[in-house]
């Protein structure tokens, strides 16, 4: 399972910091968009999303002030982003909540914080709780395919394959170049014995995405095409 969060971890393999490049094991919660253990999105990063420039397809649609997806006050709704991505790099996982809680209740339009809600959620393996939060961010922008995709591996950790796999399909209809819903079809499709359609949003994912390769080579949700030669062919190409 791919996330955002691992996304944002993947960008960094080729720095320095040892803090930044520690080998975790690779679990859906943490390539769904999750902070769990180190929060990766910098001050810059975030200023750039409370501002309005989305990372994947935004919604267009006017909503009423009370669910508007800009914050009222952007300047303080950046120091508390920051505050609790803070406190998600010190482990504190109930804190950060608490300061994302406060967001949302200063900017219940603020999608952004329900996210990263989420990734702590999922990350801490309370999978109720992030799909009860990402479903109320869902209903205020039903498009965001971080949003769905996150949901969908909420679901596929809850047991739910099928059920996941609409809301992976789904992210990938709203942004085809997000190759995070796409792999995560593939493990969807290894789940429910569906090994054609697994391995073809696997080979596509690939082709988009090389380190695809490497992510499948140690997924346990795709345990049941391991040992397949179209499985090997498509992490092993050049042996």
């Amino acid at each position: 399972m791919s996330s955002i969060y691992e996304a944002l971890k993947r960008s960094q393999a080729g720095n320095t910091d040892p803090s930044l490049t520690d080998e975790r094991p690779i679990q859906r919660g943490y390539r769904i968009y999750w902070i769990v253990a180190a929060a990766l999105i910098s001050s810059a990063v975030t200023a750039v999303l409370i501002y309005g420039i989305g990372i994947v397809g935004q919604d267009r649609v006017p909503v009423p002030a009370s669910t508007r997806t800009t914050p009222s006050n952007p300047e303080r709704t950046v120091d508390l982003m920051n505050k609790a991505d803070r406190l998600s790099r010190k482990s504190d996982l109930d804190g950060a909540i608490e300061v994302y809680r406060s967001v949302i209740e200063k900017s219940p339009g603020y999608t952004e914080a329900y996210l990263k809600m989420g990734e702590l959620y999922y990350g801490a393996k309370r999978f109720d709780e992030a799909h009860s939060i990402l479903s109320t961010a869902i209903k205020i922008k039903p498009g965001d395919a971080r949003l769905l995709n996150n949901m969908g591996s909420v679901l596929l950790a809850k047991g739910d394959a099928a059920q996941a796999l609409t809301y992976f399909v789904q992210a990938r209809r709203n942004s085809a170049d997000y190759v995070e819903p796409l792999y995560n079809m593939a493990c969807a499709y290894a789940k429910l014995n569906k090994k054609g359609a697994a391995l073809s949003s696997l080979r596509q994912a690939s082709g988009m995405q090389p380190e695809v390769r490497l992510w499948a080579s140690r997924d346990p949700d795709l345990a049941s095409l391991r040992g397949d030669k179209d499985f090997e062919s498509i992490v092993h190409p050049n042996e």
